[in-house]
């Protein structure tokens, strides 16, 4: 008999208490990462001369940065739409701000969740399964 989402467990999922702990922060950065994502060419400062200390330029630097930005955000969203596209913006808010049920059940802008703890738990603990197997098939995408 297959088990209830509510009811699977992280052994369910393959993932260590410890992998829990780094996907967790991983989502604690989000925000982070957000504000740092600049655009067009006034992101970089760029005063013509160039710089002996950096590999690349100024603005590839920032590009690579960007890009690296955006895809961990991109990554964590998507796993959030693939657990529950009907929650998605609540388990985003949970996950990134590291907020409990209590204080994401009702949302200004979304309204009230429309699920009971137990299986919002299971949902999120589902995204998490999610985010490792996009995180894990990224690594294999980026080996040379």
């Amino acid at each position: 008999m297959k088990k209830r989402l509510r009811d699977m467990t992280w052994e369910d999922y393959g993932i260590s208490k410890n992998r829990y702990k780094e996907l967790k922060a991983f989502c604690l950065q989000y925000d982070e990462k957000k504000s740092k994502i600049k655009y067009g060419l006034s992101a970089t400062q760029y005063d013509g001369q160039p710089k002996g200390h950096s590999v690349g330029s100024q603005v590839e630097n920032q590009a690579i940065d960007n890009d690296i930005y955006k895809r961990d955000c991109a990554m964590i969203e998507e796993a959030a739409i693939r657990a529950n596209p009907e929650i998605w913006r609540y388990i985003v808010k949970s996950v990134t701000l590291g907020l409990p049920y209590e204080f994401i059940e009702f949302d200004e802008e979304q309204g009230k969740i429309p699920m009971c703890r137990r299986d919002f738990y299971g949902v999120r603990k589902k995204f998490y399964a999610i985010l490792n197997e996009l995180k894990l098939d990224h690594k294999l995408t980026d080996i040379p």
